[in-house]
Formats: structure tokens, sequence, C-alpha cells
């Protein structure tokens, strides 16, 4: 049996909840289907995902990995006053008004109690209960990392919040190059942010710049299905994630954006190739690492 302690600390604010979403609940479960997002989208098959994390379709079987939340320190945050006709609304709307159809009101996320600050701390413990074969030992082992090191919690996820960093697993070149031998297409933009704030205006200016300049624009509440998603016929997640970071030593943030492989997380009608080098808005540049 193995025992690994990973201590978080979020960048961005965190809307994550269980059955009562106006109070907000870091979960294991959250956590665990975060890892099999990047199981998958590494490249790994359903066979070997159910030998890993275990399934209940015919014969059930159980986890290898077990995971525990511990020690959370929370922290509250100032929601956005005012999201109307502002980039943050890209970034927190569905989050204002997730558990409501009252058009104008906000839902019960948008509370104190409802989402965790920047700066809350906590650790995750995963405990591997059994040994795994080579390959499924190196693509578990891949997934966690990837997930610790590029990963988010939470509602609204494909567009920053609840991001965090990990003390263990800082962002490192072996990740990303890892990720780009996977078929991800990754840039780090250029500049700097002082506070989540700014990093949540830059994260919308460009998503309403890129929908503008490629006309994936939003006409009668659908949007076109776009690698962006929020199509709401296919309903379709995002394929581009915005991704705050702080390197180890640093206190300001920058902001990864990367993109998974389109036959790997999107419906047909939604793959239009990689936006990754084309998000649009000025000025339109990005380093590599």
């Amino acid at each position: 049996m193995k025992c690994h302690t990973y201590n978080i600390e979020l960048l961005m604010p965190c809307f994550c909840s269980g059955a009562d979403q106006g109070h907000a609940e870091i979960r294991a479960s959250s956590i665990r289907g975060q890892i099999r997002w990047w199981f998958r989208a590494l490249g790994g098959s359903s066979l070997d995902e159910r030998k890993v994390f275990g399934g209940v379709a015919g014969t059930a079987s159980a986890s290898s990995l077990l995971l525990r939340i511990k020690n959370i320190e929370a922290k509250t945050w100032r929601l956005p006053q005012k999201l109307v006709n502002t980039p943050e609304s890209y970034v927190y709307h569905f989050a204002k008004v997730s558990g409501t159809e009252q058009p104008g009101a906000s839902g019960p996320r948008w509370t104190s109690s409802g989402s965790l600050g920047p700066q809350t701390t906590f650790q995750i413990e995963i405990v591997q209960r059994a040994p795994l074969e080579p390959h499924l030992q190196r693509q578990a082992d891949e997934a966690i990392h990837c997930f610790l090191e590029m990963g988010s919690i939470g509602l609204r996820a494909t567009r920053g919040l609840g991001s965090f960093t990990c003390i263990e697993r800082p962002l490192s070149k072996k990740s990303l190059d890892l990720i780009s031998t996977k078929g991800f297409v990754h840039e780090i933009r250029s500049g700097s942010f002082a506070s989540h704030e700014l990093i949540a205006k830059e994260i919308g200016k460009l998503v309403k710049g890129t929908r503008k300049v490629e006309g994936w624009t939003i006409n009668d509440k659908k949007s076109t299905p776009s690698p962006l998603g929020t199509s709401s016929s296919p309903r379709q997640t995002s394929a581009v994630y915005f991704r705050p970071i702080r390197r180890a030593g640093e206190s300001s943030l920058q902001l990864l954006v990367f993109q998974a492989p389109d036959s790997r997380v999107l419906d047909p009608i939604s793959r239009k190739g990689s936006v990754i080098g084309h998000l649009s808005y000025p000025p339109p540049m990005a380093r590599r690492w």
C-alpha cells in the first residue's frame, strides 16, 4: 500500500458542493472524477480505466485508489458585485445563476458560504490499495501528476475557477512535454497578474475576443458549437482550459491555456481544430516555457 499527501492552495475562487449547493464542500469523489478525466484525456482506454478506478457495470470492481480530503482551512472572498457586460461575466456567470431559473436572480452558490476563496488550503491524501501492472501504474501516475500540476476543482473549471497550486507538484516542463506527446496543445500567455480578479478579467477577454473573431457567437441563448464549449445542442463542455498558475517561489500569477485532443473530449460537431495560438484580443502574444 502506498500513501502520498499533497498540500493544496487555491489560486482562484472555487464553487464546489455536494447536495447542498449553498455550502462549499471539497469532495474526494469530485477529485477522483478529475483524475479519471486526465486518465482518459491522456489516452487511457476504458478497460485500463476500469482496472485503475473500478466500475459498477457488469461485474463490479473496486478502485485501486482511495482519496481523502484533510485539514481544510477555508478563506472567504468578496464576490463580484457587477457582472453585466464585463469580461468577468464569461468566467463567473454560470456560477452565479447555477441552481435558479428566475431571470436576474442569483443561485444558491452565489453566497459567502457557497464558495471557497483564494488562499484556501487543504490536503489530498491518495492511497493506492493494490499494486498495478507497470503500464497501468505509469498511466495512473501521469494522470495524478497532471491533475496536481494543471488541474482544478468545481464549477467552471474550464474557465479557471477552482485552479490551485500543489506544493509538492508545481507545474513542470516535464508535464507540459508529456501532454504535448499525448496530443494536447498549450501556451503560457505573456505577462503576470497580481490578483485573481485581474486574471479572471484576462480569461474573460480571451473567451469573448476569440468567440467574436471565430464567429462562435451566441444567438437566442445558444452558442455555436466550438472547442470553447457551451453549445446547447449538443451540450458540450470546453476542450480549452484556462489555468492560472503560480510558479515556485513567485507571488504573481500567470495564465496557462491548453486544449485537450478533440477526438477524446469533443462531440464531432464541435471539433474545429486548435485555438491555441489564435486566442484573440490585443495583444495576441504568448510564450513557451
